[in-house]
């Protein structure tokens, strides 16, 4: 398990947007540190010094949860 970022916010599409610490896959799970599954990447965008990545959440975790995750460090 690697850390690959942390949650900044969830778009208006319902994304989970990360500020990334490493290049994840596409379609890789995320997990949380208590290893809930909460999506797969979606994409990796921004500068190649700083970049984000774009987490499509799976659908049985409501949009207060994801809120939630803001803060906190998730993991692929």
């Amino acid at each position: 398990m690697r850390r690959v970022g942390t949650v900044v916010h969830v778009s208006n599409h319902g994304y989970i947007i990360l500020k990334a610490e490493v290049f994840p896959t596409i379609d890789s799970p995320v997990v949380t540190k208590r290893m809930k599954r909460i999506g797969t990447v979606h994409d990796v965008f921004g500068p190649v010094a700083s970049p984000y990545v774009s987490v499509k959440p799976f659908k049985n975790i409501a949009l207060a949860d994801l809120r939630e995750l803001r803060g906190e460090k998730v993991y692929i």
